[in-house]
């Protein structure tokens, strides 16, 4: 009976893909001579060297990201896509229309009759104020005019109170005319004059003084009765005045002015929603949706500013001490022609479950990682622009020197390339 024969190869291949899977679990490190196979540096075999590996290198799992993130453009939920002016690709500008939803023509004729009810109210408390402002001056007038009055009526008292005035010679008459009577009525009593006083004259002087007390009474009363007058008319254009200023501020209280400007400030903010502007400057990576579409939670389009790419590496926590800002970088992918080279930027301190999986079968479920940002170099910003969010391996070179060397190997390299 013959048993098949199994060839080297066979084994050597299961042995090489057990040791690279060893490899990726801690991160990529540099081989010891004796499963490499290579020789030392000094020349000999790697049978007879037992000095521990020279660790050069970490490997991770990467992903290319615009340095600012990818910015998702949400609609508010219940709306519809009208026209959507850009397309996959275009660069945009901040402030360039987006999309434009259908509750723009509605919020539209809405903000226009706010804005014609504010231009009514305005023009109705206008009117409102001035015809107060007339009734104001009115008061005002009246008011002058009666404190006009009011003073001279008290002037034209004092006057005929005063020596000389009417109401001070019908006070002196009448009291003329009693001393008069008193006389008469003493000679009337008299016998030796009795006969020389009739009763008529006695009569007819006490008629002269209650005429003349009546007049001065009269007059008293009527100067009186002018002051008093003049003081209410004061007290009158006064309450007009008030009433006055009330109904200003009653027509501004009623215009409700303030209320027609929120709501206007408010539909404009809408109208804004309805039109998705462009919050950056940046490019159009993907569009989700199309013109009639419903909106909801879900994000219409993705954009982002590419200008600045980087690789967001997930480094497993064992070789984080190793890892310096600084340090060069080399990114390879099956769906890159060519590595992209970057430089460390930034090391994360958040520890967490890897979120993209490992090519490798046998890598521990349960590791943990860190994230460090990779800055793309200039030259090949553009390449990683068009392959965002696609998943890499990145190689971060630990050792300087190795670091350097790959750095003066490769210029030439590309030389060479750029020559054939």
């Amino acid at each position: 009976m013959r048993f098949p024969i199994i060839h080297r190869s066979l084994l050597i291949g299961p042995l090489l893909a057990v040791s690279c899977g060893l490899t990726h679990v801690g991160c990529d490190v540099r081989l010891p001579n004796s499963l490499s196979g290579k020789s030392s540096a000094d020349g000999s075999s790697g049978a007879g060297n037992d000095a521990p590996a020279v660790l050069t290198q970490v490997v991770a799992q990467g992903q290319l990201e615009p340095l600012g993130g990818v910015l998702s453009v949400i609609a508010p939920p219940g709306d519809r896509v009208v026209e959507i002016p850009v397309r996959e690709g275009d660069v945009v500008s901040a402030g360039d229309l987006l999309v434009q939803l259908e509750s723009l023509k509605v919020k539209t004729i809405e903000l226009d009759v706010a804005e014609t009810k504010l231009e009514e109210g305005k023009s109705r408390l206008a009117a409102e104020k001035a015809a107060a402002q007339a009734r104001l001056k009115v008061a005002q007038t009246k008011l002058r005019q009666a404190k006009n009055q009011l003073e001279q009526s008290r002037t034209k008292l004092d006057i005929a109170e005063s020596p000389g005035g009417s109401l001070d010679l019908l006070r002196r008459a009448a009291e003329l005319g009693e001393r008069k009577l008193s006389r008469l009525r003493n000679a009337s009593d008299n016998p030796s004059t009795q006969r020389l006083v009739s009763e008529n004259k006695l009569e007819e002087e006490s008629l002269k003084i209650s005429e003349t007390r009546a007049q001065y009474e009269a007059a008293r009363i009527d100067a009186r009765n002018a002051i008093e007058t003049a003081d209410l008319a004061v007290q009158a254009a006064t309450q007009e005045i008030v009433a006055a200023e009330k109904s200003i501020l009653a027509a501004e209280a009623s215009a409700s002015l303030s209320s027609l400007e929120k709501q206007i400030e408010l539909l404009r903010l809408n109208i804004e929603t309805a039109k998705l502007v462009s919050p950056i400057s940046g490019r159009i990576l993907k569009i989700d949706t199309m013109p009639g579409q419903a909106t909801t939670t879900m994000p219409l389009m993705h954009m982002a500013d590419t200008g600045q790419m980087v690789c967001i590496a997930e480094v497993n926590v064992a070789d984080l001490g190793r890892i310096e800002v600084g340090q060069s970088a080399e990114i390879s992918s099956p769906g890159l022609a060519n590595q992209l080279h970057g430089t460390v930027r930034q090391i994360h301190h958040l520890i967490a479950s890897p979120s993209m999986p490992s090519p490798f079968p046998m890598e521990p479920v349960d590791r943990h990682t860190a994230e460090v940002t990779i800055q793309i170099s200039p030259e090949d910003n553009a390449i990683a622009a068009e392959r965002i969010r696609m998943q890499v391996e990145v190689t971060i070179f630990t050792d300087a020197s190795d670091s350097a060397k790959r750095t003066s190997t490769s210029a030439p390299a590309t030389d060479d390339a750029t020559s054939t």
